[in-house]
C-alpha cells in the first residue's frame, strides 16, 4: 500500500507535468529537442503474459510534429529495496519500445541513504550492459526562494520546503512556499501542507506556522483554515476527556452504591461520547435500584 509521503510526492510530478522534464533539464543536463508538449504515458508495462509490472508515472515529450522525443519514468523510492531495480529495467524498455523514442528513469527520494542507493548502474549482463537512474534526491531537490517563481510552479516550490525548509534559507524558502500554495486550489493546498509539515523539523514547523498566521494573506487562505481545523480538533479532544470523566461518575456512583455492571454495561458506558446520555444515566444512578433501569 503506497504511502501518504509517496502518494503527495507522486502526484507533484502528475499535477505539473513540466516538472520532470525540467528538472532532468537543469539538474542532469538532458536536452529536450524541439519541446512542443508533455503527456502521461500509461503506467502498465505489462505486453505480454500474466505477470503484471505497474510503474508510478510514465510521461512523455512530443515535438512540435507530435512526434515522441523522450520518455520517462518517474518512480518515487522511500526504502532501499532491490526488487524495484530487477523491475525498472521492464518499465524503461516497455516504454521505450511503446514509443520508440530514448527513455529515461528518474527516481525521486526524499532520503538522502535511499538516493546513493538508487543511483548504483543497473546491470544487464556480463558485457558492460547498464541502465543509469538518474536519481533527484533532497541535494538535487530545487532551492525555490523567489514568490514569483513559486506561484508559477506550487510543485517545485513544495519539494524545495520538503527538503530546504529547515536548512540556511528556512525563511525564503518557507515563504515562498506559501505563495506558491496561494496558486493551488484548496485539496493540493492542504495535501502540500502537510507534505511540507511532515519533513520540517519541530522549529521549521513552527516557523511555518508562524508565517500562516502573521501575514493577512495568508492568513486568508490558508492559516485560518488550518487554524480553524485545529480548534475543532482541540474541541473533539476536550469533549472526548469531558465524556471519559462523566462516564467514570456514572461507574463510581454505581459501584458506591452497591451495583455492578455487566461486561456489556461497562463496555456501552465506555463507549459512549453524548453528554446528555451520559448525564441522564448519573442522574438515575443515584436513585436506581438494579443497573437495568439505565442500560435496560
Amino acid at each position: 500500500m503506497p504511502s501518504h509521503l509517496h502518494e503527495g510526492l507522486l502526484d507533484l510530478f502528475r499535477t505539473d507535468l513540466l516538472l520532470a522534464p525540467s528538472l532532468l533539464a537543469e539538474e542532469f543536463r538532458i536536452p529536450l529537442p524541439g519541446l512542443s508538449q508533455m503527456r502521461a504515458e500509461p503506467c502498465d508495462f505489462t505486453d505480454v503474459g500474466p505477470k503484471e509490472f505497474r510503474g508510478d508515472l510514465a510521461l512523455s515529450t512530443h515535438d512540435d510534429r507530435d512526434i515522441p522525443v523522450l520518455g520517462v519514468c518517474v518512480e518515487v523510492q522511500l526504502s532501499k529495496a532491490d526488487v524495484r531495480r530487477w523491475k525498472w529495467p521492464v518499465y524503461l524498455t516497455t516504454l521505450r519500445s511503446r514509443l520508440c523514442c530514448p527513455v529515461v528513469l528518474l527516481v525521486v527520494t526524499p532520503s538522502r541513504a535511499v538516493a546513493k542507493w538508487a543511483e548504483q548502474p543497473i546491470e544487464l549482463d556480463t558485457v558492460g550492459s547498464v541502465i543509469q537512474p538518474l536519481v533527484l534526491g533532497p541535494d538535487r531537490f530545487p532551492v525555490v526562494t523567489d514568490p514569483v517563481e513559486a506561484g508559477k510552479c506550487p510543485e517545485r516550490a513544495t519539494l524545495s520546503a520538503i527538503a530546504h525548509g529547515a536548512g540556511p534559507h528556512t525563511e525564503e524558502v518557507l515563504a515562498a512556499f506559501l505563495a506558491g500554495l496561494m496558486k493551488t486550489d484548496d485539496e493540493h493546498a492542504k495535501m502540500y501542507l502537510d507534505l511540507v509539515d511532515d519533513a520540517l523539523t519541530v522549529a521549521a514547523s513552527r516557523r511555518l506556522e508562524e508565517l500562516m498566521e502573521s501575514s493577512p494573506q495568508y492568513r486568508g487562505r490558508i492559516a485560518t483554515k488550518y487554524m480553524a481545523k485545529g480548534r475543532e480538533e482541540g474541541l473533539a479532544e476536550v469533549d472526548a476527556k469531558v465524556a471519559e470523566t462523566a462516564a467514570h461518575a456514572v461507574l463510581t456512583v454505581l459501584t458506591a452504591r452497591g451495583l455492578e455492571l455487566s461486561a456489556a454495561q461497562r463496555a456501552l458506558l465506555a463507549a459512549c461520547t453524548d453528554l446528555d446520555q451520559l448525564d441522564a444515566w448519573l442522574t438515575q444512578a443515584v436513585t436506581a435500584t438494579r443497573t437495568d433501569e439505565l442500560f435496560g
